[in-house]
């Protein structure tokens, strides 16, 4: 069999090399000083946590810092048939962002203390996006322009400095893609898994901590093990590369031992505590959403989804739901790592740089995890994904698409030039560059929600509960969010009817329901008062919110 990659220059410096690496330095330096007080600035203008996901983590962290372990007084979803509060926590999402919560919390301090960590690691991300860039161009004036796009952040940009998966996969995500390029690329020209184990423990140790920040995650491990198949597999089979090996099966016997110690470093006493509480190593609530007909089936009491209730909802109704996933999906790939007028700028620089023999191979692990990601969340977990799995695992990619839009910029400008001789190429590309970062800094904070969303107005939370004995549970549609503002154990509002609605209740023992404007379908009859039940009585009114007393009759 042929190998079909081109050799040429593979044997070169890389792009980075070749230029002073004192400037490297300096500029990295300046880079992360500039990202920090840039996410400095997207961090203060939070006062607390945004959404569900960043409360849940927030909450838990809380939690972890003041010693009661991963237990939690909140019940979000149904789906594992939690036993009663408090209980096991992180055995739907991972414990990733709330351990770092937990360390921010241990030194003190309120939301500001949790952040702390994020926001670290938020202003470390552009410095990924400068060396990507670095890597695949060796042009300075890119390198900078692909951190500031990353400082910018587009939609990811009131996410990044606050308890959430996104800092932190980012960073794994984005680094661990670029470990596995590098060692892609090294593998071509002969520099086999000997010679670059540490590439490989280091991919290795971002695919662990890219995991335990999101079930997701898993998708590193996958693909680095495909990447190191694949090249082993052309070192056997290649001309070029059995003239210089002795003994491939040998050399690939390292990465193929210690990229999975790395992953096994970070997560196998995850596995461990997982096994003692849920008889798994991980806990297989998940998969249940490959099998949901609507996403708010999530929020489900007293049903479970498989393949059976799966193909009983229709071959119809399957393949439209795959078709609008597909359609949702690139919209959200477009919009969101694309910060959607960089889109077309991504696309030429991704397509320039993969006809090169050198920086193909650097590209291809994030191209293959970019679609093995995009067919994941739109055709296996399309509900789920369309509703925020895609763009929160998108965050991993976000380095290489910022590194990737100066390399189009160039391309537009170059094209541009040959029609305009007097344009000056090298000063248009910094100046567009400039105009088009100004842009992504006012798109970011057009898009950017600070506040919680209508109906989850901290003060009313507070008011509601000062009505409420200590002990009472509460039903409520932001579970995380009401105990992070009240202390007061909280659980979703199930998304069925009143009956049902009511023996979760019973079984949970709580006894109020809170109700806003984004509430259950099943539930819009008692939300309107054109539903009433004689074990669910209104209690008071606060704007949008109702409050009802459950189990008493009129």
């Amino acid at each position: 069999m042929k190998w079909r990659w081109s050799l040429s220059g593979l044997n070169d410096r890389s792009n980075l090399l070749k230029v002073d690496l004192r400037e490297i330095r300096r500029d990295v330096l300046l880079v992360v000083l500039v990202g920090l007080l840039v996410q400095g600035f997207w961090a203060l203008r939070l006062e607390q946590p945004t959404y569900m996901d960043a409360y849940y983590y927030a909450t838990n962290g809380q939690r972890l810092a003041a010693g009661a372990g991963f237990t939690e007084m909140i019940i979000w979803q149904f789906l594992d048939e939690p036993a009663g509060l408090p209980t096991p926590s992180h055995t739907y999402w991972m414990p990733l962002p709330s351990l770092l919560a937990a360390a921010g919390y241990a030194l003190g301090g309120g939301f500001r203390a949790a952040q702390l960590p994020f926001w670290l690691l938020a202003g470390l991300l552009p410095a990924l996006a400068y060396a990507i860039s670095r890597l695949l161009t060796g042009e300075r004036w890119q390198g900078w322009a692909a951190a500031f796009f990353t400082v910018a952040a587009g939609f990811y940009a009131a996410y990044l400095s606050q308890p959430t998966t996104f800092a932190p996969f980012a960073l794994a995500g984005g680094g661990g893609l670029l470990a596995v390029g590098l060692a892609h690329r090294r593998a071509a020209g002969g520099e086999l898994g000997g010679k670059t184990w540490w590439l490989w423990l280091a991919a290795g140790l971002a695919a662990g901590l890219a995991h335990l920040a999101r079930a997701d995650g898993v998708l590193l491990l996958l693909l680095g093990l495909a990447v190191l198949i694949f090249d082993f597999r052309f070192s056997i089979f290649d001309s070029n590369l059995k003239s210089k090996i002795q003994n491939p099966k040998l050399d690939w016997l390292v990465p193929l031992l210690v990229f999975p110690a790395g992953y096994l470093l970070v997560m196998s006493g995850w596995f461990v505590r997982s096994w003692l509480v849920t008889g798994r190593p991980l806990s297989a609530v998940g998969t249940q959403t490959l099998f949901l007909t609507t996403y708010d089936d999530l929020f489900a009491y007293g049903r479970s989804f498989d393949l059976t209730s799966y193909l009983a909802w229709g071959w119809g109704n399957i393949l439209r739901s795959k078709v609008a996933g597909l359609l949702l999906a690139l919209q959200t790939v477009v919009a969101i790592p694309g910060l959607v007028f960089l889109a077309p700028f991504i696309l030429a620089g991704w397509i320039s740089l993969y006809r090169r023999p050198a920086t193909r191979l650097l590209l291809q692990p994030v191209t293959w995890y970019a679609v093995a990601l995009f067919v994941t969340m739109s055709l296996l977990f399309t509900f789920p994904g369309g509703r925020g799995s895609l763009f929160h695992s998108s965050v991993a990619v976000w380095p290489w698409t910022a590194a990737l839009a100066p390399v189009g910029i160039g391309l537009a400008v170059d094209w541009i030039a040959a029609r305009l001789p007097h344009w000056k190429p090298a000063r248009a590309k910094r100046l567009f560059s400039t105009l088009f970062i100004g842009v992504a800094f006012v798109l970011s904070l057009a898009v950017s929600r600070t506040r919680p969303l209508p109906g989850e107005d901290p003060a009313v939370f507070r008011q509601v509960a000062a009505g409420l004995p200590l002990a009472a549970v509460v039903m409520v549609g932001n579970a995380p969010a009401f105990y992070y503002h009240t202390g007061l154990a909280a659980m979703s509002v199930p998304n069925e009817p009143v009956e049902v609605l009511l023996a979760a209740a019973a079984r949970y023992s709580a006894s109020y329901l809170i109700l806003n404007h984004n509430h259950p379908a099943p539930l819009l009859g008692l939300y309107t008062g054109e539903v009433n039940h004689p074990q669910v009585r209104l209690k008071e009114t606060i704007g949008e919110v109702k409050v009802y007393e459950m189990g008493i009759e009129d």
